[in-house]
Order: C-alpha cells, then sequence, then structure tokens
C-alpha cells in the first residue's frame, strides 16, 4: 500500500509509460512554458486532468514536485489576494500532522515537527490548528461527529483570534498521508468547510497522496465532498515513472489571476522544467492506464471490503 512513497499507482514496470517516455524524448526532449508557451503533450495533459477534476476546476499549472506545487499555491493565494485589494490577507492556516513539503514555506505548512527542528520553522505567516486524529483526541467520551466540531470550532477560534482579514487559506490533505494515514471523522469536511466559507478563506486540497484513485474516487475531494479553490497534485499523476506535480486551479481563482494579469503583465512564476515535455507524456500514458485498467473503481472496491 505504502507504493515507493505512495507513488506508483499504476505498478511498476508498464511498457506503455516508458514507451511515451521514449517516443517524446525523440520528437521533443524539451520546451519550456514561459509566457503563453506549451507542447501538444502538456495541453493534453491539463484537458485529461481537468476532464477527471471535481467541479469548478479551470486550468492547471505543472511542476516537479508536491512542495514546490504549494510553493506555487502559497504565491497564487497571495497574488489572488493582492489583485482584490486585501494585502492583509496572507496568513495560511495548515494542520498539525499535515504534510506539504519540506521547502522554507512548504516546510512551514508541514505540522510535523522532524521538519521544523533547527530549521528555524515554521515561518509566519503560516499557522497551525488541530489534526483531525479522532484515535488520539483528548476527550476520548466525544463521538467522531463531534469531534469534528471540536476541530472545526478550534479553527473558527484561530481565524477569528488571528482576524478574518488576515486569514487568507487553509490547506489539508483529504486524509493525512505522512502524519499516519489518517481518515477524517465523520463529516469533518463538511464542518471545516463551513467554517472557511463564513470567512471568506479559500481552500487547498494537498492531492499528492490521494490523487488519481487511491479513495475509490479520482480525487479525495470527491470522496468527501471538498469543494477546493486550488488541487496540489504529484505522486499519482506519472506514477512516478518521471517527476511531475501541478496545482490545479478553480475557475473563480482563475478569473482574478487574469484579472491581475491585464493590470500587471504576465504573472512572474515558474521553473526552467515546469511542463516538461517527458514528463508530461509520462502523464498522459499513467492517465490512460488508470482509465484502461479500471483502477479507480478497482481502490474503490478493495477498500470497501477493508
Amino acid at each position: 500500500a505504502f507504493a515507493g512513497l505512495y507513488c506508483v499507482n499504476v505498478g511498476y514496470g508498464r511498457q506503455k509509460i516508458s514507451d511515451a517516455i521514449a517516443a517524446q524524448a525523440r520528437n521533443l526532449a524539451y520546451y519550456h512554458a514561459y509566457v503563453g508557451h506549451g507542447t501538444e503533450a502538456s495541453i493534453t495533459l491539463s484537458k485529461m486532468i481537468i476532464d477527471r477534476a471535481p467541479q469548478g476546476m479551470s486550468r492547471v499549472y505543472f511542476g516537479l514536485s508536491g512542495s514546490d506545487a504549494n510553493e506555487t499555491n502559497i504565491k497564487l493565494i497571495w497574488y489572488y489576494n493582492n489583485v482584490l485589494g486585501r494585502p492583509e490577507k496572507k496568513k495560511i492556516i495548515s494542520r498539525w500532522r499535515g504534510y506539504h513539503g519540506s521547502g522554507v514555506m512548504t516546510g512551514s505548512l508541514t505540522g510535523l515537527d522532524l521538519f521544523h527542528n533547527a530549521f528555524d520553522l515554521p515561518r509566519a505567516p503560516i499557522l497551525h490548528t488541530e489534526a483531525p486524529y479522532y484515535f488520539r483526541r483528548a476527550d476520548r467520551s466525544m463521538s467522531e461527529e463531534q469531534f469534528s466540531q471540536y476541530c472545526a470550532d478550534k479553527l473558527e477560534e484561530m481565524i477569528l483570534a488571528e482576524g478574518p482579514d488576515t486569514v487568507a487559506a487553509f490547506i489539508g490533505e483529504p486524509i493525512l498521508g505522512t502524519g499516519g494515514i489518517v481518515p477524517p471523522p465523520a463529516l469533518y469536511w463538511e464542518k471545516i468547510q463551513a467554517v472557511l466559507n463564513e470567512y471568506d478563506v479559500m481552500l487547498v486540497a494537498d492531492e499528492v497522496v490521494t490523487g488519481f484513485g487511491r479513495l475509490g474516487t479520482m480525487f479525495g475531494s470527491d470522496h468527501y465532498g471538498i469543494r477546493p479553490d486550488l488541487i496540489t497534485i504529484a505522486k499519482g499523476l506519472t506514477s512516478a515513472y518521471a517527476p511531475l506535480s501541478g496545482v490545479i486551479v478553480s475557475d473563480k481563482v482563475w478569473q482574478v489571476l487574469v484579472q491581475g494579469s491585464d493590470k500587471l503583465g504576465s504573472i512572474g512564476h515558474g521553473w526552467t522544467y515546469s511542463a516538461h515535455p517527458i514528463c508530461v507524456a509520462a502523464g498522459v500514458a499513467n492517465l490512460e492506464l488508470i482509465d484502461e485498467m479500471d483502477l479507480v473503481t478497482n481502490a474503490g472496491e478493495t477498500g470497501a471490503y477493508f
């Protein structure tokens, strides 16, 4: 189940993917994705992702790792609020036990001491709230639903204490991954989403682990009824046959980004290897395999058994 750091969704030795990588290397080994540029493979993969994404998602920005994808999320969140004339709305709330990367800002989002110790992390403006770990709840008399309400109340208390006008976003994995493989208690995401909606706080669903079929739906957001503004993807996007990540952007956020570009010009963000042709070719073949092997249905049936 660990599958090489939760990566190899389609399994090892898939010739379809290795053939796609080789063919792309022969045809066009590299081209950049700056300022409106792209390749046939990157456009194809973007469309495939949006076709499979939760309702309301609109665009994809490619990177190479979950860490850099969450770095992109942070910048897009700040850019979004600056364009809307809310420069003070910059704080991002994560959860203890959550994992969102190991860079300076993404390591700050991560809620595990190992990734903070002796690194002078977490950095402002990152905050952490209660982990939805029902088994380790302090009050053993709480039902799952009561514990979910407790977590939502703690989140609301933090937003009010910091000031709703300063809190920009909340990030969470649908199921805690590195923090213990912990499914949320009953009604957790419903209650969390209600708090975020009340205070106009964006939701980032970190689907690096849960994306592409692991929960019996294409995305964990579908499984739990989450309505994200941004989705982080990596790992299962190529089944680790090549390094590739992405941020799926909702149409709501995209429209504001376009508004900002009209004022400020092109968004000053990107990597040399964003949407690398070989990596996105691997992604196309990988998603085709997931469909051909009906892996999403199989994951749902197997999960129901356990």
